[in-house]
């Protein structure tokens, strides 16, 4: 099911939503036009994100004007983006990615002390916690433990065996979701998370929420971790219809992380 998406101005907002289109559109070709008419986006806007995503293998162009995924939508054309994203904010992106999905974004960041995260920065629309029924303490007891969440398991998937270790031998917080996993489940799911590059969790922090995490990576670093978390009552069909929107926000902040140390 197409998501609802408003007509922001953000360029990731843009780049999220031409990249969606060609998940949300029956078939496997499309053209410019039914594109633009999809995204709502000038014809001219459009041609111009899909000739950049043409040269870094994103999409592939067939024939005049029709267009489809390329074969690799990613890793080492990402970089290649430093360049058209130096300037990018990442602040921005997770503004788009609340816009065009809803709910509330969030992107944690490993604590430089201690197996646990820290919510770094977020994105919540025209809301406030209160309005998501979530309060403060839900961000810095259950927020903070690494092995609690969508979120926090995808950390666990990328830092040492010392730090997983000292995740996993914390209790479960009474607050948790009735979803939080037991340690052998999350060690079992973490090869798929590395694998997939994404995380879906099921009332694991809270209950009534479900979640998708995905990461910003250094080569096989994390930087952080962008989190959507959306109410059951207000997704249409299921939290795997954001997965997409979700990795490519990780993905331009990872590309704005690199640019600011690779691009002059």
């Amino acid at each position: 099911m197409a998501l609802e998406r408003s007509r922001g101005n953000g360029t990731a907002e843009r780049v999220i939503r031409v990249m969606q289109t060609f998940a949300d559109l029956p078939g496997d070709t499309h053209t410019l036009k039914t594109i633009a008419d999809a995204t709502g986006f000038d014809a001219a806007v459009v041609h111009r994100i899909l000739t950049t995503t043409v040269a870094l293998g994103w999409t592939e162009r067939l024939g005049h004007g029709i267009y489809r995924l390329g074969s690799s939508a990613a890793t080492t054309g990402m970089w290649a983006m430093a360049g058209m994203y130096s300037r990018l904010d990442p602040h921005q992106v997770l503004l788009d990615l609340q816009r065009s999905c809803g709910g509330m974004v969030l992107m944690y960041s490993l604590a430089p002390f201690g197996a646990r995260r820290v919510c770094s920065d977020y994105a919540l629309g025209q809301h406030a916690f209160e309005d998501f029924g979530m309060t403060a303490d839900d961000m810095f007891t259950t927020g903070a433990f690494l092995r609690v969440g969508a979120s926090g398991r995808t950390m666990l998937a990328y830092v040492p065996d010392d730090v997983r270790e000292t995740a996993l031998a914390q209790p479960i917080p009474p607050t948790a979701g009735p979803g939080a996993l037991d340690n052998q489940a999350i060690l079992d799911s973490l090869p798929a998370i590395r694998s997939n590059g994404y995380t879906i969790g099921r009332q694991e922090c809270l209950t009534g929420w479900d979640s998708v995490a995905a990461p910003a990576l250094w080569d096989d670093t994390i930087l952080g971790v962008v989190l959507l978390l959306k109410p059951l009552h207000d997704i249409p069909t299921d939290i795997t219809d954001y997965i997409e929107p979700v990795r490519l926000a990780a993905k331009l902040i990872t590309v704005a992380a690199h640019s600011t140390y690779t691009v002059a």
